[in-house]
């Protein structure tokens, strides 16, 4: 009986909102300073329940979130939201997914600061299919998707990867009008 007890407590913890794991990363992250003249970007989320049922189907690091999180993970960064959903494809928008219809939205502080241009990263947005391949739900998702965009939003200097450079265009502007 104490056996089912324990096990649900630790599948808790692992499925958790971050999980033990990430507690105490949220808000003012030192990984990331803020610099002169740097931009801050956010992470935010989406309930994935209602996403699923309205949507079509030892140097410092990067500030990251939980890759088994149950919610729809994007980044946000100067005005616009970036989302990988399982049709491969990634979404710009100057607003969140679903924001009408499902519960979410960006983390009150910044996750880190970055100099990049708007352009560099929506160049990452467009070719992160061609660098990471196809969305798969346990090891290319949205919560991914939103790690390796902070990598490379938290980059010091104003140089964009050259794997953001290119011509791979696996985007969708999804641009509501306001």
């Amino acid at each position: 009986m104490h056996f089912h007890l324990y096990f649900i407590f630790l599948c808790a913890l692992f499925v958790g909102v971050n999980g033990w794991w990430m507690w105490g990363k949220k808000g003012k992250d030192k990984r990331c300073p803020k610099r002169n003249g740097a931009q801050p970007y956010y992470f935010g989320s989406t309930n994935l329940k209602c996403m699923i049922k309205e949507g079509k189907k030892g140097k410092r690091s990067a500030p990251a979130r939980g890759i088994w999180d149950l919610k729809h993970r994007f980044i946000e960064y100067r005005g616009h939201y970036f989302d990988f959903l399982d049709n491969s494809k990634v979404y710009i928008s100057k607003r969140r997914l679903q924001w009408r219809k499902c519960s979410g939205g960006k983390e009150g502080s910044p996750a880190g600061h970055s100099e990049l241009s708007l352009n560099c990263i929506i160049g990452c947005a467009k070719n992160y299919k061609c660098r990471y391949g196809k969305y798969r739900f346990l090891k290319n998702n949205c919560n991914k998707f939103a790690n390796r965009l902070s990598k490379v939003l938290c980059r010091r200097g104003k140089k964009c990867p050259s794997w953001c450079e290119g011509s791979c265009n696996n985007v969708v502007y999804n641009y509501v009008r306001q």
